[in-house]
């Protein structure tokens, strides 16, 4: 190893992540960076960046308990390892290829984003909207603007398709979960608090969802991490309706009220999403008068 450029706290916590990766990931090379404060993860021809900084600042917040902090982040990089089998690595000064997913936030969130207007984006239903980001560990996104790709070599095109690519392979554990789901009801994918919403842009999802409704679903996104399908309730939506309400309602990440529906190629907001409410008759039942 080449003789370092960090100081000797740093120069030791580098180790302790290194020899905590070579234990989960046997299969990676994981070596430190040469440029900055950070590890190379290689294997074959994938090769993963893995920043340190963050981490770092974590364990030395007041309160932190330290090993917990580094195994949620080595628990982290698998995501990325994945992705980075599964499609191309990126050595480049840009962000990361293996690392561009698609996230899901309101455009009203979005407009909120000091770059918003350079971010790659793609309109949804119910007013949301996927764009480019940059998954990192320890639970942490960042939006990747179009100038931040081709700054790695990347057109607009290039960036999209690695995004349908790793968010599809990020979000995989929906085929075993719904295997293992009831034939009838509802199912639920709570596995990643920041992307479960994107299985919204993963086509197959949205197929298999829609065949084991005989043709359509009905969908809930009403937190980032937070997707449910009712698998067989397409003729009865207004339970689902009061349950993305109430989820809705008690989200960490609130992300959609509204319900939605698949017909296995595209996303819709739900017919019944249009039709007058009636009035709330809590009061009448709580005095015995009855329905309203």
């Amino acid at each position: 190893m080449a003789e370092s450029r960090l100081d000797p706290g740093r120069q030791q916590f580098v180790e302790r992540i290194l020899a905590q990766l070579r234990s989960r990931y046997p299969s990676w090379e994981f070596r430190e960076s040469d440029q900055g404060f950070a590890v190379i993860g290689l294997k074959d021809h994938s090769r993963v960046s893995i920043s340190l900084t963050t981490l770092h600042q974590a364990v030395q917040r007041e309160g932190s308990v330290v090993p917990e902090e580094i195994l949620r982040f080595v628990q982290g990089v698998a995501p990325r390892l994945s992705s980075a089998e599964a499609g191309e690595g990126n050595s480049s000064d840009g962000p990361q290829l293996d690392t561009i997913v698609w996230c899901v936030r309101t455009r009203k969130v979005i407009n909120r984003y000091p770059r918003a207007a350079e971010l790659l984006t793609r309109d949804m239903a119910a007013g949301l909207v996927a764009f480019v980001a940059e998954a990192l560990p320890g639970e942490i996104m960042r939006g990747v603007s179009q100038d931040d790709a081709a700054a790695g070599g990347m057109d607009p095109s290039a960036l999209a398709e690695a995004a349908d690519r790793n968010t599809a392979v990020r979000l995989q554990g929906w085929r075993q979960l719904l295997e293992v789901a009831p034939v009838h009801g509802r199912w639920l994918f709570t596995q990643d608090s920041l992307f479960s919403s994107s299985l919204l842009m993963v086509e197959d999802f949205l197929r298999a969802v829609a065949a084991r409704g005989r043709g359509s679903a009905l969908l809930l996104a009403p937190d980032r991490g937070v997707l449910v399908a009712g698998l067989d309730e397409g003729e009865n939506p207004a339970q689902m309706r009061h349950i993305g309400r109430r989820l809705y309602a008690r989200a960490n990440s609130p992300l959609c009220p509204q319900l939605l529906t698949t017909d296995g190629k595209s996303v819709f907001v739900h017919p019944s999403e249009n039709l007058p409410r009636r009035p709330w008759g809590g009061w009448r039942q709580v005095l015995g008068l009855g329905e309203p």
